[in-house]
């Protein structure tokens, strides 16, 4: 097999200013990784909010979840990156902690957002399984924006392939006529088929707590697979495994629990029949 997909520069979107910025810059730039982010973060939360509503919740709750969302993302995030990813760095000059542009790891900001979102579940007495079955629905979609944006930022250079998904141009060592791996892109292709077998899904009513862990189940193993892809120089071997491949245990642990605990319990889940506007228990 020979790699199929070339090699593109990042979309980007040259503004001229009619003032200086404090970099010194006359115009601003504006990149498609960080637009497909915004639009994930808009899209997936106006989604949300209207299948709240559809379905008996309160949309609202969505709405004020998602800037902590969007804060515990880029904070946890960042935070992951500096422990999991470079820790003697960070440690020796404690400042770049505040640097929350500088470096994000995924598992850090999922992390936290799963903190963030239990606890304002449980803060605001709300239904928390009802919610966290919602959440996982909006994170895939919103994750399918974001790896988009990976995509198209060329981010998550794997390994050098022969591979057909392969893309030409975007290893880390800098030659363009080999191809590697783009995580990034698999991870947009999990993200939004996970979306599409969710709707599937939805057809029919599941017990509360099914798409929280679930999503667990499915993720876990795919992001193992996937980091066995990635290059020693930029993910660390921690006992033969990279830090991702470590937490992709636990998430696919925690979702088969919850998964488990909550199907013996069998509380029925917030769901519509297909085609139906009245919501049910």
């Amino acid at each position: 097999m020979r790699p199929l997909i070339p090699f593109f520069d990042h979309p980007r979107i040259t503004i001229p200013l009619p003032f200086e910025l404090p970099t010194g810059s006359d115009h601003l730039t504006i990149y498609g990784f960080g637009v497909m982010v915004a639009l994930g973060f808009l899209v997936a939360s106006r989604w949300g909010i209207k299948r709240a509503d559809k379905i008996g919740l309160d949309g609202e709750v969505i709405n004020r979840l998602v800037g902590w969302m969007v804060l515990s993302t880029f904070v946890g995030g960042h935070l992951g990156y500096a422990i999991m990813y470079d820790p003697a760095s960070y440690f020796a000059n404690p400042i770049k902690f505040l640097q929350v542009w500088e470096g994000l790891s995924s598992f850090g900001g999922i992390v936290t957002s799963i903190v963030v979102a239990v606890v304002f579940f449980k803060v605001q007495k709300l239904p928390l399984w009802h919610y966290l079955d919602l959440l996982a629905k909006v994170f895939v979609l919103g994750w399918g924006f974001g790896r988009t944006g990976c995509t198209l930022a060329h981010d998550h250079a794997g390994a050098v392939t022969n591979f057909w998904l392969g893309r030409q141009g975007i290893c880390l060592n800098g030659d363009k006529s080999l191809a590697c791996h783009d995580l990034g892109m698999y991870e947009m292709m999990w993200a939004f088929s996970v979306f599409g077998l969710f709707m599937l899904l939805d057809r029919k009513q599941r017990f509360s707590g099914f798409y929280a862990g679930l999503l667990g189940i499915l993720y876990g193993p795919v992001r193992f697979f996937f980091d066995f892809l990635r290059p020693e120089s930029t993910d660390p071997r921690y006992l033969g495994f990279t830090a991702g491949q470590h937490w992709s245990v636990v998430v696919f642990l925690l979702g088969v629990y919850i998964f488990w605990s909550r199907s013996r319990l069998n509380e029925p889940g917030k769901w519509i029949a297909p085609g139906s506007d009245a919501p049910k228990a």
